[in-house]
């Protein structure tokens, strides 16, 4: 799935003022950090990453991991380090930013 247009812009505009909940260091993509993403962006929809600079992690390589651990999400933007990541969440009562992607 990909996001272009006017529904990128917004989950962009909206990610600016977020600060990352999750940071990826020296012990790279693993199962454990994977099922952590999944928790955190099932509960959030959007959410932000740091890589810090003790990692060996290309911004590449986790959106490759991330396609084979779980398709449905979709990486919005990638500035130097950080990353803002989105997905659609199951439960309904979690949906923030599903909706108003669905009236633009």
């Amino acid at each position: 799935m990909i996001i272009k247009g006017k529904k990128n812009r917004y989950l962009r505009s909206q990610a600016a003022t977020m600060k990352p909940v999750l940071q990826i260091g020296r012990e790279g993509i693993s199962e454990n950090l994977l099922n952590q993403l999944e928790i955190l962006i099932e509960k959030n929809e959007l959410i932000k990453i740091s890589l810090l600079q003790n990692t060996m992690v290309e911004p590449q390589d986790l959106i490759d991991a991330l396609n084979k651990f779980d398709g449905d999400i979709v990486p919005i933007q990638t500035i130097g380090s950080k990353m803002v990541l989105y997905k659609k969440a199951s439960k309904i009562k979690n949906r923030k930013y599903s909706i108003e992607l669905e009236n633009i």
